[in-house]
């Protein structure tokens, strides 16, 4: 075990702080972060900005992944409720790119360092190998479009790995692009009050999601992952 630094501990120590923080108040404010689901006083809010408005959208929505005590779907909902589907789409996308870029640093900056002093390089090795493998990707694909899965947490998780940001953070945000379009498009459809428009959008998630999964049970049955010892 390599010896560890006590700026380590400390960096570690702030990161669990953080994170224990966050889960408490998602706990202790739940009934307030009601809120967010009256997306007519969420709209009213943001609106009275005007030019504003998009700023203020991306900005909640880099909060929401940082840290993670707002809903994610509901704000892509409210995003398609308050700007439509394509803009609404749009800013989630941005908003939530800027989040998760900044959500894996905190975790590497503040954990890897102490992490990797008590964990195996082989062992740091293997989920490496894991997360740039084709099923590793897809699972993360598949997770970052269940709904209402809290997944921002992921990208803490992958910050305290060896995985090369690059490659994590590009698959990250291209597998959550599907999923914001879809929730945007439930919001844009709540505030037209197209109930068709709803049915046709649920059937495409239903049908979206059973192709990802039949494709990721395909994979793991055809090539099993091969991790080194």
């Amino acid at each position: 075990m390599k010896k560890t630094s006590i700026k380590d501990v400390i960096k570690f120590l702030i990161l669990i702080a953080f994170l224990i923080t966050m889960i408490t108040c998602s706990i202790v404010f739940a009934n307030k972060l009601k809120i967010f689901s009256n997306f007519s006083l969420i709209r009213d809010y943001i609106k009275k900005y005007k030019n504003l408005s998009f700023l203020i959208f991306i900005l909640l929505q880099i909060i929401q992944v940082v840290i993670f005590v707002l809903p994610g779907d509901a704000m892509n909902m409210i995003g398609g409720f308050i700007f439509g589907i394509y803009v609404g789409a749009g800013l989630s996308i941005i908003g939530v790119f800027i989040g998760t870029i900044i959500a894996f640093f905190i975790s590497r900056w503040l954990g890897y360092g102490f992490v990797s002093k008590f964990i195996k390089p082989q062992k740091l090795e293997k989920f490496n190998h894991l997360l740039n493998s084709n099923a590793g990707a897809l699972s993360l694909f598949v997770i970052c479009n269940l709904p209402f899965v809290p997944k921002d947490i992921l990208m803490y998780c992958a910050g305290l790995t060896p995985v090369k940001p690059s490659r994590i953070l590009t698959i990250y945000c291209l597998s959550r692009i599907p999923g914001i379009i879809i929730w945007t498009s439930v919001g844009a459809q709540v505030y037209n009050q197209s109930i068709l428009g709803l049915v046709v959008t649920f059937l495409i998630l239903a049908i979206f999601l059973v192709i990802i999964l039949l494709i990721k049970k395909r994979i793991n049955l055809k090539n099993k992952v091969k991790v080194p010892q």
